[in-house]
């Protein structure tokens, strides 16, 4: 298989959240030699009921493999399950109706916050993330740990043209919501018990002006004076819990 065929997860958390999540795709299992902790135990009888191969190997060469992420002792090669396809998670959200939530990521560059953004949107039951092809980290073994396993539940789809991802997320019935950094109202004096699409800008410029004019709503979080901006995954964070917190209230029947 070559590593275009597959997917490298590192990290004892992602390791066990993907055989938990998507079993069908581990290929193998490589654990550094003498790595014996009962988290790794527990992994390792996860893995052999999975029916996945599992070799030891130096903790040299986990670092190599891994880059820059942080292996724990265990990594999992996995089949890759591809992008989503846009059109997918866009009928997926339409079908939700008033729970319709989907992830748009503008040019975001920085593998740790793209994967923060993946975890954040999967634990707030968004349907989907969608974002450009170019000028955007694309899914790496940095980004896998970093979601933590979300990838295993939140499906990830490329666009060539944001704008026009926005307009057929629009004709599905969502609503654009993008984050600006100030001039909007704080999110919690909106309604958002809505079908949304959610826009967060990328780590330097924000939301684009394009986006920007076309979201339905705005929205900026309030800052003390001499602070300029959040992080974007923390923004996101506080975005999308307060979508959830509003729709804790909604009637299950309305959805």
């Amino acid at each position: 298989m070559s590593p275009l065929d597959e997917t490298l997860v590192v990290g004892r958390h992602a390791v066990a959240a993907a055989l938990a999540g998507r079993p069908e795709l581990a290929q193998e299992l490589l654990v550094a030699g003498g790595e014996k902790t009962p988290a790794v135990q527990a992994i390792l009888q996860a893995a052999r009921a999975a029916g996945v191969k599992v070799r030891r190997v130096e903790a040299a060469s986990l670092e190599r493999l891994s880059g820059s992420a942080v292996h724990q002792g265990v990594a999992l090669r996995l089949a890759a399950a591809g992008y989503a396809q846009a059109e997918d998670i866009i009928a997926a959200a339409a079908a939700a109706g008033p729970a319709g939530l989907v992830l748009v990521a503008d040019h975001i560059q920085d593998p740790q916050n793209l994967g923060a953004l993946i975890r954040s949107a999967a634990a707030a039951g968004a349907q989907g993330l969608i974002m450009p092809k170019d000028r955007a980290c694309p899914l790496t073994p940095v980004v896998t740990k970093a979601a933590a396993g979300a990838l295993a539940y939140l499906p990830v789809a490329r666009v060539t043209n944001l704008s026009r991802a926005l307009d057929r997320l629009k004709q599905a019935g969502l609503w654009v919501l993008a984050a600006a950094t100030r001039g909007a109202p704080p999110p919690w004096e909106l309604d958002l018990r809505l079908p949304l699409a959610l826009v967060l800008g990328g780590e330097h410029k924000g939301v684009g002006q394009r986006l920007l004019a076309a979201a339905d709503l705005t929205a900026s979080i309030p800052l003390a004076p001499g602070v300029e901006s959040l992080n974007v995954s923390v923004a996101a964070g506080v975005l999308l819990f307060e979508v959830v917190r509003q729709r804790a209230g909604m009637d299950p029947s309305s959805k």
